[in-house]
């Protein structure tokens, strides 16, 4: 039995990532039957929902340095730093055995998830690229790591990039230089992917992993008083600045948009997909926000303030009349589920995923939102004929995957 260990698992708390997570396992499993499944996670607590408790491990670098002052980062940032690189000297030197030059349980339990394992897979979505280029060097530190001692490295499909600066390109072409497989999810990545001189018989695009979800049982009807009237699902998030620049207010700018819609038609179910364990989330609070300025107009709801597994998400979103998203994963998941839905581009990831499902036509840029309540329109009037064309699109897809598992198992 194949012994596969998945290195950067996020959080379930997030719909985007447990979709990753979910679907990972059951590519694997589709390459190579029933394996031995271990999970690097950043969030242990919601994961033990779904998975066994001895099956997750906590990230090598803990919770890295959130909640930590200024004095605390720094200190972090140096003790991390030398751990790092008494390893890189180590591994190419010495050979002492890794978990003794370990500092913390989280390194010594990572450093053996690794060494336990055949194959080593990356799902973390978009780690590779500027964006959060503060932890880059982190998580391609334990990709090398798990190289370094001989294990089958694979770059499962995820975003790679913007890699725009000299010092990241540098490093991830370094850290993953012998990696075993590199998978773009969309063609901006296949090409960066290219753009770093890895061998182009290693490097492959192939469709992000979520198109995979079995839809589960939800019934979306169950937030509202009226079953009659059709439902509008909605999300909204704010947008990481630094790659997308500009300050945009959805809540005013989709809110407008919206209600030119007909409340004898339509109700609203707002459906933030990021959650906290304690507290609400960014997400949650811009939700409730765009929840009171629709209520005014329509029957409006939001979802439960908890983390939602993505079947059950899924399952809501099946029963939509159409879905308006700034996430690239529960857009993912409403494509799935058949659903027209109309994408709102916060980064490049999600106008690629609009392309590889030919519909680009319904992703919307921030200059474009103006535009929104003509694409409803569009959405509402031909949706029998959209919702033929996702079906269609999606068995597309899907052959990638399967083209994508005949190489996983020459592993």
């Amino acid at each position: 039995m194949k012994k596969i260990l998945l290195m950067d698992t996020l959080s379930t708390i997030h719909v985007g990532n447990g979709a990753l997570l979910e679907n990972t396992i059951k590519l694997c499993r589709d390459a190579y039957g029933e394996c031995e499944i271990s999970i690097i996670t950043m969030d242990r607590e919601t994961n033990r929902l779904k998975y066994k408790d001895d099956t997750l491990f906590n990230a090598m670098f803990g919770s890295f340095w959130f909640g930590k002052g200024r004095l605390g980062k720094f200190l972090w940032a140096i003790k991390n730093s030398f751990f790092m690189l008494a390893h890189m000297v180590n591994e190419n030197t010495l050979k002492i055995k890794s978990e003794k030059l370990t500092f913390t349980e989280d390194q010594k339990n990572a450093i053996r998830a690794i060494e336990r394992a055949d194959i080593c897979v990356s799902c973390g979505g978009e780690i590779i690229g500027d964006t959060f280029f503060q932890a880059l060097p982190f998580w391609l530190f334990t990709y090398w790591l798990a190289i370094k001692k001989g294990k089958v490295f694979i770059l499962f499909p995820q975003t790679v990039g913007p890699l725009k600066m000299k010092w990241t390109r540098a490093l991830v072409k370094m850290a993953l230089a012998n990696s075993n497989l590199f998978v773009g999810r969309d063609k901006a990545s296949y090409e960066t992917l290219l753009s770093l001189g890895f061998d182009p018989d290693k490097v492959m695009f192939v469709p992000d992993v979520a198109i995979q979800q079995v839809i589960g049982e939800a019934d979306v009807h169950t937030y509202f008083s009226d079953n009659k009237k059709k439902v509008v699902g909605i999300t909204i998030s704010n947008p990481p600045q630094r790659e997308m620049g500009g300050v945009v207010d959805f809540v005013e700018k989709i809110g407008e948009q919206v209600e030119q819609l007909d409340p004898e038609q339509f109700k609203i179910l707002i459906m933030p997909s990021n959650y906290v364990r304690d507290g609400i989330s960014s997400d949650y609070a811009l939700c409730l926000k765009l929840k009171e300025r629709l209520g005014r107009c329509f029957e409006t709801e939001i979802l439960e303030n908890r983390p939602y597994f993505p079947g059950e998400f899924t399952g809501l979103l099946s029963q939509l009349e159409f879905f308006i998203s700034t996430r690239m994963h529960v857009a993912i998941l409403s494509t799935r589920a058949y659903v027209p839905t109309i994408a709102i581009n916060t980064q490049h990831k999600i106008r690629g995923y609009m392309q590889n499902i030919n519909m680009e036509h319904f992703c919307v840029d921030y200059s474009e939102l103006s535009k929104l309540h003509y694409l409803i329109q569009q959405l509402t009037k031909d949706r029998d004929k959209i919702v033929e064309n996702l079906k269609n699109n999606h068995e597309i897809l899907v052959k990638k995957h399967d083209v994508f598992i005949s190489r996983l198992k020459a592993f």
